[in-house]
């Protein structure tokens, strides 16, 4: 399976009383073998977890930051800038990004029923074909057999059409925010960031893929619900809660 990351080459240093930037190489990765595909400057002192692949269809591209204060999106395996966010000195800084994936398997029950079930974050295995074992009884001899049922994925490992970002508006606070993107138009080079979720916070233990549970998710049902795990500061004196600024 072919998958992308990147990593950091060398540190650029800059003025002298400024941060030094640094250089990022792209990596096309694929078993045994790693090839870097490009590179790019980022103009911070660290990396973070600012580079995250996603698929449209049968394009790839992935989030990057090449500037602190901005989210863009690279064609890959090109390393082609196509779009994003623009610079800004209260931008909002990245330092996350997860972007959920599904795929639909298929399975026959034992009443030899055809269903089918989204399973979210595939992990090794759940693409790959199976059997399941029934225990049934014959209603007129009541001799009891086993049957084998298959189960198998009928999609691609899919990327939903939007991811989340934790970061800081620049000079807020030292904690990571958690915010929607939607990566509906990101082929087109389009980002659309919200807060939607309102000020919560990315526990400090935390990555952000592990604080976004997305449990029974049903995208375009009726079922649009996930779970967000936060940090939250509380007065021991009062149990008030508070927006951890005091």
């Amino acid at each position: 399976m072919m998958t992308y990351s990147a990593s950091v080459l060398n540190k650029i240093d800059n003025t002298p009383g400024t941060w030094n930037s640094l250089r990022i190489g792209v990596f096309r990765e694929e078993g045994e073998n790693k090839e870097q595909i490009g590179e790019y400057i980022r103009n911070y002192t660290t990396l973070f977890r600012t580079f995250c692949p996603f698929t449209i269809g049968e394009q790839t591209f992935a989030l990057y930051s090449p500037d602190y204060t901005a989210t863009r999106i690279m064609e890959l395996p090109s390393c082609r800038d196509i779009g994003g966010e623009e610079p800004a000195s209260l931008g909002f800084c990245p330092v996350d990004y997860y972007i959920p994936t599904y795929i639909i398997r298929e399975y026959i029950d034992w009443e030899d029923k055809k269903r089918r079930v989204r399973k979210h974050n595939p992990i090794v295995g759940d693409t790959t074909s199976s059997t399941s074992t029934y225990y049934k009884q014959d209603e007129r001899t009541g001799e009891k057999f086993t049957v084998e049922r298959p189960s198998y994925a009928v999609t691609p490992i899919t990327h939903y059409p939007f991811g989340f970002v934790a970061g800081c508006v620049w000079g807020d606070d030292s904690s990571w925010k958690i915010q929607y993107l939607d990566l509906s138009e990101a082929d087109k080079g389009v980002i659309k960031r919200d807060d939607r979720f309102g000020y919560i916070i990315l526990p400090d233990h935390l990555q952000l893929k592990d604080a976004i549970v997305m449990g029974d998710y049903l995208y375009d049902e009726e079922y649009p619900y996930i779970t967000i795990v936060t940090a939250q500061q509380f007065n021991l004196t009062t149990g008030e809660m508070t927006d951890g600024t005091e």
